[in-house]
Order: C-alpha cells, then sequence, then structure tokens
C-alpha cells in the first residue's frame, strides 16, 4: 500500500505537516518533480521536495542547515579567512548543492541515485 506524500511528511517533517503552508509546499513539489522519472516512489519524492523547499524558505527545525551555513547566513560558505590564511572550497552544480542543504533533500538525492538511468533512443522516445 503506497502512502500519500502527505503522510509521509506527516512523519517527517511533523512541522511541515501541521503548517497551513502545506499544500503550498506540495504544490511546488508537483511542479519540479518528475512522476516519470520517480515511479513508484514519486510520492516519497514529493514529501522530501516540499519539506526540503519549506526548510529552506522557513527554517524548519528538524533539518536545517549545518552550523557552517548559518554561519554564512544561510548562503553556502566559499572560503574563508584567518590571519594571512585563506581557504576556498570547491562549489558543485546550483541545484545538488542546495539539495545538500537539508536532509530531506539530501534524501531525495538518494532516491534519484537509486532510479535507472533513462536515456533518448534514436526516433527520440525514452528508454
Amino acid at each position: 500500500m503506497s502512502m500519500s506524500p502527505e503522510q509521509i511528511i506527516k512523519t517527517i517533517c511533523p512541522e511541515l505537516s501541521g503548517s497551513p503552508s502545506l499544500q503550498v509546499y506540495l504544490g511546488m513539489a508537483v511542479e519540479i518533480t518528475s512522476r516519470d522519472f520517480f515511479g513508484v516512489v514519486y510520492n516519497q519524492a514529493l514529501a522530501y521536495t516540499a519539506a526540503h523547499l519549506f526548510t529552506l524558505f522557513e527554517g524548519g527545525s528538524s533539518g536545517t542547515v549545518d552550523s557552517l551555513q548559518q554561519l554564512g547566513g544561510g548562503a553556502p560558505i566559499t572560503s574563508m579567512s584567518e590571519g594571512g590564511i585563506s581557504v576556498s572550497f570547491a562549489q558543485s552544480a546550483a541545484h545538488e548543492t542546495d539539495l545538500a542543504n537539508t536532509k530531506y533533500g539530501k534524501m531525495l538525492m538518494t532516491l534519484k541515485k537509486g532510479r535507472p538511468k533513462m536515456g533518448v533512443n534514436r526516433f527520440g522516445g525514452l528508454i
């Protein structure tokens, strides 16, 4: 039996479940999450996406960014300097960096890795 995105959110992110913004975040998740790509785990992907967005925009407590990012005012830290020493950090693609900022985004990346790779056949159809 498949659980609805709302049921999954109630378990993984109770603060979103009780938020008046729940349907807004689920609507946003529907618009950016591919049913074709996620298939049988689509509802789970919707729940993780909605919880991820909620955490980024409203700072939900159970998936907040790490302390280094909090030091940077919410933006990823790209470099640090102390005295005469400077350190720069490599940056990955913006979307993947964004997903890595919350535990929900990390779970969504894990779901994505578990899905079969899609390609395009010579006729333009998905394989």
